[in-house]
């Protein structure tokens, strides 16, 4: 295979893959029709159509669990703050009133 004009190996291989790729595209166009070219062509569209689709699916899937755990995220620290409130506001009305009394003994005084 070694042509004696050409010294570059580079440029042998490129010729040999050339040549073989022109070799296989005039054998596929004897063999195929342009009707069967265009079948061919619309299934690999038809593929590539479905691999995107699959891929978009995913992502938005991936999308969407995230947004999901963000907003479960969100909504345990609005009920921990929550929480946290009606404890400050439980302890601050257990103090004013005293542990053991209750809003009727304030108000049976007769002060």
């Amino acid at each position: 295979m070694s042509n004696p004009y050409i010294n570059d190996v580079a440029t042998q291989k490129g010729l040999t893959v050339s040549a073989y790729t022109s070799s296989l595209m005039s054998t596929l166009g004897g063999a195929f029709t342009m009707n069967d070219v265009a079948i061919l062509v619309g299934i690999f569209f038809a593929f590539l159509t479905l691999l995107g689709n699959m891929a978009y699916q995913e992502f938005r899937r991936r999308r969407d669990f995230r947004q999901e755990l963000k907003d479960e995220m969100r909504k345990q620290e609005l009920h921990a703050a929550e929480m946290q409130l009606k404890a400050a506001q439980l302890k601050k009305v257990e103090h004013s009133n005293g542990p053991h009394s209750n809003t009727r003994d304030r108000s049976c005084t007769t002060e």
